[in-house]
């Protein structure tokens, strides 16, 4: 039987579940480009990130190769996929058994810092068993609730050894290759008594989190809200999973996003005036229920999750129902319509004038001719710009604010921020991802100058040499501005602010487009010359310095 080296076993298996990209430095010499690409990125958190994002918009596993030496620079991409629940499998490069417990090169405790972040371990010491773990990997991170997982490949030298020598027959499975996979049917009981609570509220509503995109659920979740004539929020994980400009949106929910003159003040008012709130697969933090007041306490709860830990945790439930959302949400469309269900109230008068009352509290600043340029008339320029198939990447902090209220996209997988952890300088990195999962789509990425200043930046030259076309609309208000906001009162405050940079110019450098924005009449041909230019484009949009998104 023909003998082959550990990672040309791996190389075949991942070829066998369909893998088209491999995120990470570490380079296999087996593998063949003409099956997988190598996306060799410069950081390992920009790896793991671009892994998750790939993952979120493909539907399918992220992986992504690690060496041992950079374990803890991939913890942020990883816990990112863990907060989110999205399936990244990495091929950790592990320290032999044998050489534990004497001070080996680059030896770390590389299982005590995956272990927090993974959802599985896979110790490999025998590099027979390395496919077999592989496909047990694929198995763990795309069923129930997905998540990382890690293959720690003890032992695997770039030259084989005998011991090293595996079998011909690569081992995958073609259900796992996708998630989610084996998902979880609802119980019927529980549906039906849902179902009944609904016909019987006056003002029911459904909160809609990032378990609705994991589990691709938004056409049947449009199905259900058009069914029970149900007003639909989403948390900022789900956003995408309902479309923005159907008449029963309100939006996103979250204090962060909402305020003065955040879009999530009209979901977060009609979520608390609700008496059944129907949430599907949320995690119910606080930053999504803002800080546990939307849903109100004392509404009547329904919670839909795949994990059962998630149902009970924050609200008292009245009926918790553990299954995937997508089959659950079709038993109770399917129950609703049994029982003929018609609605007791007709709210969409009241989602129009909340809708309207905020677009006209926000139009002085959308169309302000201000320069430097005002952040709202960034998006205000660029929302002609986004259609169904446009994929929105925000980093966090400033610019992920003003992206998450400001923006209004259709059904489907549109928008992704690192809601997970909340880190910033990750925006580039998983519009790289994306834009590699969905290459036929537009990915616009919002950039604060401080997010892309703390990682971000040297990732301009890979989308360059690999030809990545994303557009990045940089938000240059020259400082870390919410710190600067929170210190404001502080002495060293001045500490937060950058040189004058002119970050067109450094895009160039690093091989991608750059245009420079400096009054807002600039902004929409900038869009529009960057989308149609068909090379990774840099906007550098230099934004009044001391607006910081209006929260409160």
């Amino acid at each position: 039987m023909t003998q082959k080296h550990i990672y040309a076993k791996l190389t075949e298996a991942l070829v066998g579940y369909g893998v088209s990209h491999l995120f990470g430095m570490r380079l296999y010499p087996e593998l063949d480009p003409s099956q997988i690409t190598p996306v060799p990125a410069h950081h390992e958190s920009s790896a793991a990130l671009m892994a998750y994002s790939y993952a979120r918009v493909s539907g399918k596993p992220g992986v992504m190769t690690l060496h041992r030496a950079a374990t803890s620079n991939a913890m942020t991409g990883l816990a990112e996929a863990w907060q989110s629940s999205v399936p990244v499998i990495v091929l950790n490069d592990g320290v032999p058994r044998a050489n534990e417990g004497r001070n080996a090169l680059y030896a770390q405790d590389q299982i005590g810092l995956f272990t927090p972040v993974t959802k599985w371990i896979a110790d490999v010491d025998d590099p027979e068993n390395a496919p077999a773990m592989l496909a047990k990997a694929f198995q763990v991170a795309t069923t129930g609730r997905p998540g990382p997982v890690v293959v720690n490949l003890r032992g695997a030298a770039t030259t084989p050894s005998p011991s090293q020598m595996v079998s011909s027959s690569a081992i995958f499975d073609h259900n796992y290759s996708s998630y989610p996979a084996n998902r979880i049917s609802p119980n019927m009981d529980s549906i039906a008594e849902a179902a009944s609570l609904l016909i019987s509220a006056e003002r029911p509503c459904i909160v809609a989190g990032g378990g609705v995109i994991l589990s691709r659920a938004w056409d049947d979740l449009l199905e259900l809200a058009e069914i029970g004539q149900f007003p639909v929020a989403t948390t900022i994980s789900g956003k995408g999973g309902f479309p923005e400009r159907h008449r029963l949106s309100l939006g996103p929910t979250g204090n962060v996003v909402g305020g003065r003159l955040g879009r999530a003040r009209i979901a977060d008012k009609m979520v608390k005036d609700s008496d059944v709130v129907l949430i599907i697969g949320s995690r119910t933090n606080e930053m999504a229920t803002s800080s546990w007041e939307v849903p109100s306490p004392q509404s009547t709860i329904i919670h839909i999750d795949v994990d059962p830990q998630e149902i009970g945790r924050n609200y008292k439930t009245k009926i918790g129902i553990v299954g995937d959302a997508k089959l659950s949400i079709k038993a109770l469309t399917a129950a609703l319509r049994n029982h003929n269900f018609e609605p007791l109230s007709d709210r969409t008068n009241e989602i129009d004038s909340l809708l309207k009352e905020w677009e006209t509290d926000n139009f002085d600043s959308m169309t302000s001719d201000q320069i430097p340029v005002h952040p709202a008339r960034i998006m205000q320029d660029i929302q002609p710009f986004i259609d169904a198939g446009s994929i929105l990447v925000s980093d966090a902090s400033n610019p992920f604010m003003w992206a998450a209220s400001h923006s209004f996209v259709d059904a489907g997988v549109n928008f992704i921020t690192p809601r997970g952890t909340g880190a910033i300088g990750s925006g580039l990195s998983l519009a790289i991802g994306a834009k590699i999962a969905a290459p036929h789509r537009n990915v616009i990425c919002f950039e604060g100058d401080g997010g892309l200043l703390c990682g971000n930046l040297t990732e301009l030259e890979l989308a360059a040499r690999l030809n990545i076309p994303i557009v990045v609309v940089l938000f240059n208000n020259g400082s870390f501005l919410l710190e600067k906001e929170r210190m404001q009162n502080s002495a060293i405050v001045e500490a937060n602010n950058f040189l004058d940079l002119n970050y067109a110019d450094v895009a160039k450098s690093l091989g991608c487009g750059g245009i420079r924005v400096d009054q807002p009449a600039m902004l929409e041909p900038a869009i529009s010359e960057a989308l149609a230019s068909g090379v990774p484009t840099l906007i550098d949009v230099v934004c009044e310095p001391d607006i910081v998104f209006p929260s409160r």
